[in-house]
């Protein structure tokens, strides 16, 4: 694969993670509801993750993504961190630099959370999420895994 795609590859799966990531503010839950599980990673596990991703700490990364996502996109994670740890400090540079502002730092953001519908398993939250002074709306999907909610999708 070439480094170029390589680098689109890794910054499209970071930039995601990211973009995520940005959405964090201040209110504790748990993952046992599944707006519950979207507060717990925006306020606990998305800055933690990213750092683990940036700093190319596959195991790190997974580690925290499993206490927020499913399994499928746990492995997206390591996936991504594990590009980041075999590219040069120049391509990391580079891969950075191509993700633009989404790899802001994680201050002066907050969300509010709006319907959440559940169904079974599954369950979809909406989230308005407000950064550098724009709000944008958000949905995400969610699974219960080994009966706790899991944000899943939000990856690919």
């Amino acid at each position: 694969m070439s480094i170029n795609v390589t680098l689109r590859r890794t910054t499209a799966v970071a930039g995601g993670a990211f973009a995520l990531a940005l959405t964090l503010a201040a209110c504790g839950a748990g993952n046992d509801t599944p707006d519950g599980a979207v507060e717990n990673f925006l306020d606990n596990g998305a800055e933690d993750m990213v750092t683990a991703m940036l700093d190319g700490d596959a195991d790190k990364a997974g580690e925290v993504a499993s206490d927020h996502f499913c399994a499928d996109d746990v492995e997206g994670v390591k996936e991504a961190a594990g590009m980041f740890a075999d590219m040069s400090e120049e391509e990391r540079q580079s891969a950075l630099d191509m993700a633009g502002d989404e790899f802001t730092m994680f201050e002066d953001l907050s969300y509010e959370i709006g319907e959440v519908t559940e169904d079974g398993d599954t369950a979809t939250v909406e989230a308005s999420i407000t950064a550098d002074g724009e709000t944008t709306d958000e949905t995400f999907d969610l699974v219960k895994e080994d009966d706790a909610w899991k944000i899943c999708g939000f990856l690919a």
